[in-house]
C-alpha cells in the first residue's frame, strides 16, 4: 500500500513540475495544428449551410494579419468546392481539409510567430 501511495505522490509531483519552453518549431507546429482545426470547422460550417459572406465577416475580425490572411485563404478554398463534393462523405472531407491545411501551414515561410488564440 505504501508503494502505491509513493507512486501516486511521485506522479503528482512530476505533473506539477514546470513544462519546458516550446522550441520555435514546436510553437509553429502548434499554430499549424490550430489552423488545420480551423479549416475543419470552416468546412463544417460550409456543410451546415453557413454562407461564405458570414465566414469572411467573422474572419475579418481576426487581429493578427498573418492568421487572418491564412484563414481567408482557407475560406476561399473550402467555399470553392461544390456542395455535392463536401456532402458525399462529410467526415472524410473535414479530415482531409484539416490535414491538407495543417501540412500547407507547416511549409509556409514565416518570420515570426503569429499572435493567435489556439483553435
Amino acid at each position: 500500500m505504501k508503494k502505491v501511495l509513493f507512486l501516486v505522490l511521485g506522479l503528482a509531483l512530476v505533473g506539477c513540475s514546470e513544462k519546458k519552453p516550446l522550441t520555435p518549431e514546436e510553437q509553429w507546429h502548434g499554430y499549424c495544428v490550430s489552423m488545420g482545426n480551423a479549416a475543419r470547422s470552416i468546412m463544417l460550417d460550409y456543410q451546415n449551410g453557413i454562407e461564405k459572406s458570414q465566414a469572411v465577416e467573422h474572419a475579418k475580425k481576426i487581429e493578427d494579419e498573418f492568421t487572418r490572411s491564412f484563414i481567408l485563404k482557407i475560406i476561399d478554398d473550402v467555399y470553392a468546392m461544390s456542395r455535392q463534393q463536401v456532402q458525399t462523405d462529410p467526415d472524410a472531407i473535414r479530415e482531409q481539409i484539416r490535414q491538407q491545411k495543417t501540412d500547407q501551414c507547416l511549409v509556409t515561410p514565416h518570420d515570426k510567430m503569429p499572435n493567435y488564440k489556439p483553435f
